[in-house]
């Protein structure tokens, strides 16, 4: 089978679109709005306009792949795509984890790093089936 006939699975193009969706609304959030998210969070200082905007840019970016990927219907881009988004899901929820504990951010994190862990296992699975 040759690359052009390399599909995503359906269940795992619903999850992106999901991811898109969300991602959007935290976009929003980190650059324009972090209090939505973040009750105590304030904007007074230079440092933390930059933390919470250049989240808002990183978000931004991870949606971009994402969103290439998912139209090119191309399972190795998303799989790339997904493994660095899990790396960065992992990576905060262990920030959030050393400086809150748990709470629902570090909860959803690490269920939403678990989620991308299954969206990249059936991505594999359909890679090596078709190198």
């Amino acid at each position: 089978m040759t690359t052009s006939n390399l599909t995503i699975p359906k269940p795992v193009k619903i999850f992106t679109v999901i991811l898109l969706c969300a991602g959007g609304f935290f976009c929003y959030v980190y650059t324009f709005n972090p209090g939505l998210s973040f009750p105590n969070a304030n904007l007074d200082t230079y440092s933390a306009k930059i933390g919470f905007e250049s989240a808002g840019v990183r978000i931004l970016g991870s949606l971009l792949a994402l969103f290439i990927s998912l139209v090119a219907n191309n399972p190795r881009w998303l799989f790339i795509s997904l493994i660095s988004r899990i790396a960065i899901e992992l990576g905060d929820g262990v920030i959030g984890l050393v400086n809150d504990g748990v709470t629902a951010n570090t909860f959803g994190l690490l269920v939403l790093a678990g989620l991308e862990i299954w969206a990249v296992l059936r991505l594999w699975k359909v890679i090596k089936t078709n190198p």
